[in-house]
Order: structure tokens, then sequence, then C-alpha cells
């Protein structure tokens, strides 16, 4: 992870009992560290791996 990281896990914890699909909570979780931490920043890089 990086600098951010304690950051948007704190929001996708916060964000985890509001229905949101995957996608929507992880955008809000890079929205959460965007906004509080000077080294993240848009535009995000979303990508998929197999499981």
């Amino acid at each position: 992870m990086g600098s951010g990281d304690d950051l948007a896990l704190g929001a996708l914890h916060a964000a985890a009992g509001l229905g949101l699909e995957p996608r929507e909570r992880l955008t809000a979780a890079l929205r959460a560290a965007d906004h509080r931490s000077a080294d993240v920043s848009a535009p995000y890089t979303c990508v998929k791996s197999p499981r």
C-alpha cells in the first residue's frame, strides 16, 4: 500500500454496512485518502485481479 493506506482502510471499514457496490466503496476510500493526505491524488487506477 502507500502513504494513504490507513486513511483508505478506515474509510473502507466505515462504509462496510452502507450497501455500496465494491467499486463505489473503493472510490469513496480513495477520495477519503485524497482529502486527508498530500501524497494521494486522483486520477486513480483500479485493476481487477483474479482471486
